[in-house]
């Protein structure tokens, strides 16, 4: 169309995903992990949350949180935890708060010598 593009240089309005979100009539959504939203669902965008009961008995069992002194303990009970596992032939997701935790837990994987895949926002 003859219209040269050009990198933007200046935000001329910006808005919160909550308010952008109001701006609809209509809003829904669905996901597995709502209900343990649901106040904010509720306060935030005025929404019910409807618990969808599984088609299959519940096998997940929630365990207590572990802590640990240093990030290092940490880190070493996860490959532990991850090289028990894959001996035994289980599958296991590792998801991290950011792609930089990925990559920490990626090298500790592969100086175990445990074959692993990274799916992060870089790879």
């Amino acid at each position: 169309e003859g219209v040269e593009i050009q990198n933007e240089n200046q935000t001329l309005a910006s808005i919160t995903f909550q308010n952008y979100f109001r701006l609809y009539e209509k809003l829904a959504g669905m996901t597995g992990t709502a209900d343990t939203e649901a106040f904010e669902f509720s306060s935030i965008y005025k929404l019910d949350t409807i618990v969808v009961p599984t088609n299959r008995p519940m096998i997940r069992k929630d365990m207590p949180d572990l802590v640990y002194m240093t990030e290092k303990e940490k880190i070493g009970a996860i490959i532990e935890d991850i090289r028990e596992r894959t001996a035994k032939g289980q599958p296991v997701l590792v998801g991290t708060i950011s792609i930089e935790k990925s990559e920490v837990v990626s090298r500790e994987l592969t100086k175990a010598g445990i074959d692993h895949k990274v799916l992060n926002a870089k790879f």
